[in-house]
C-alpha cells in the first residue's frame, strides 16, 4: 500500500539540490495508471492527482470554494474568480487517522456502536443515518452536510467508479436570506434525509454494489454559525 503519493508541485517544496522528481513522477504515473506532473507554467497544478492510499485513486488533489453567508462554503469550479482552495476533504481525513469521533453529549450508545468510525468521523447505514440526523436535530443541531461512504476492508472510499469517471455523493447546506435558525435547521434536516433516502446505486457503475454503503453526517450549532458576527433573524 502506498501511504503517501503526491505530485511534487513546486520546486521550493523540497530541499535544494534534490533531483530525480521527473523520473519519480513518470514511474509512479506508470505504476498507478494516472498522471503525476509538475505545471511548469504556473508552478502548481490545480488539477493535480494524489493517491493516498489506493482507495482514493482518481480523486482530485484540491477542492475549490467560496465563502457564503453564515460562513458556509460553496463548491465551485477552479476557474471561479476569487475561489479559495484546500486539500480535498477525503485527503484531509486520511491525515487524521488517529482522530476519534466527537458526538454531542448524550448521543445514544447503541447508535454509536453501529456506526463505522473512521479518522475522526463516523458513517452509518441508511436507517441509522436517518435516526442520527433526527436525534441531532432534536437536540438543537442542524445537519449541514452528508457524504456517501463505501466501506470495504476497513477503509472508506468516498466515491463510486462509473463509466464516466469517479462520482462523489456529497450534499451541503447554506443559509437563505431572512431565514430564521429554526427554518434553516428544519430545511437542512429535510434536505439531508431526503438525499439519503433517495440514494440509488448508479446504473453506469463499473464496480459492484457489494460495498457497504454508509452516510457520514456534518452538523453544526447556531452559536457556531453566529460566532463571527452573522446573526439569524428572530
Amino acid at each position: 500500500m502506498h501511504e503517501v503519493i503526491v505530485a511534487v508541485l513546486r520546486e521550493f517544496d523540497v530541499a535544494e539540490g534534490t533531483i530525480g522528481f521527473t523520473e519519480l513522477n513518470e514511474r509512479l504515473s506508470r505504476e498507478l495508471k494516472t498522471e503525476i506532473r509538475v505545471d511548469e507554467e504556473h508552478g502548481a497544478s490545480p488539477l493535480g492527482v494524489v493517491l493516498w492510499p489506493p482507495h482514493l485513486a482518481g480523486n482530485p488533489l484540491w477542492e475549490f470554494f467560496t465563502i457564503e453567508q453564515g460562513g458556509f462554503s460553496k463548491e465551485v469550479s477552479p476557474d471561479t474568480p476569487d475561489a479559495l482552495r484546500e486539500l480535498y476533504l477525503p485527503l484531509r481525513r486520511e491525515m487524521a487517522r488517529h482522530a476519534k469521533p466527537r458526538l454531542p453529549i448524550g448521543f445514544p450508545q447503541p447508535l454509536f456502536d453501529r456506526g463505522f468510525a473512521y479518522h475522526g468521523e463516523i458513517g452509518w447505514l441508511r436507517d441509522d443515518a436517518l435516526l442520527a440526523a433526527d436525534w441531532m436535530r432534536g437536540r438543537g443541531a442542524a445537519i449541514v452536510g452528508t457524504e456517501l461512504w463505501l466501506v470495504r476492508d476497513s477503509v472508506v472510499q468516498p466515491h463510486i467508479q462509473t463509466e464516466s469517471g469517479v462520482v462523489a455523493y456529497r450534499y451541503s447546506m447554506a443559509t437563505r436570506p431572512s431565514e430564521t435558525w429554526e427554518a434553516f435547521a428544519n430545511r437542512a434536516l429535510n434536505d439531508a434525509t431526503t438525499s439519503i433516502r433517495k440514494f440509488q446505486w448508479p446504473g453506469n457503475a463499473t464496480e459492484t454494489a457489494e460495498w457497504e454503503v454508509r452516510f457520514c453526517l456534518t452538523w453544526t450549532w447556531r452559536e457556531w454559525i453566529e460566532e463571527d458576527g452573522f446573526r439569524f433573524p428572530e
